[in-house]
């Protein structure tokens, strides 16, 4: 296995554990996108085997490979680092918004063939475009950056 395959899957298998751990905890059980981000770890996995796949364009990876950087780059508008894994909001918010951006040019099969989670990809990546539609339209987001910047 290469070193980059093998730091996007220790990648993957951290998120999984932090998400499970801090959704079994108190706050992470009443966090107002508990539902949301239960689906982080799947939806950077998918992004991964997106970029990977033969049938998907260059320019449709190029998109998904800037939505997998900004899962991994430890500075983004609400970083992990500093919030824990509810900091995780805004990366969703990117990796769906790119999906939702390339989803039509791809076979609902790749989509299918590369999910890792339990419910049906595609349902997941509509629910992730309405936590989208909301945190950008409503004012979530800069509500959000202004009580972790204080």
């Amino acid at each position: 296995m290469n070193e980059t395959k093998k730091e996007q899957e220790n990648f993957y298998f951290n998120l999984r554990h932090k998400m499970d751990h801090f959704l079994k905890s108190k706050t992470g059980r009443n966090h107002k996108y508990a539902k949301y981000l239960l689906f982080a770890p799947d939806i950077f996995y998918l992004l991964i085997q997106v970029v990977r796949d033969p049938r998907v364009s260059g320019k449709d990876k190029a998109m998904v490979a800037g939505a997998i950087s900004y899962f991994i780059l430890p500075v983004d508008l609400i970083p992990e680092g500093l919030i824990g894994p509810g900091g995780f909001i805004d990366d969703l918010v990117v990796a769906s918004f790119i999906l939702q951006t390339i989803v039509n040019n791809l076979s609902p099969d790749i989509i299918r063939d590369h999910w890792a989670g339990d419910e049906d990809g595609l349902a997941i990546i509509n629910k992730l475009a309405a936590l989208s539609d909301k945190v950008l339209k409503k004012g979530t987001l800069p509500a959000l950056l202004k009580k972790f910047q204080k």
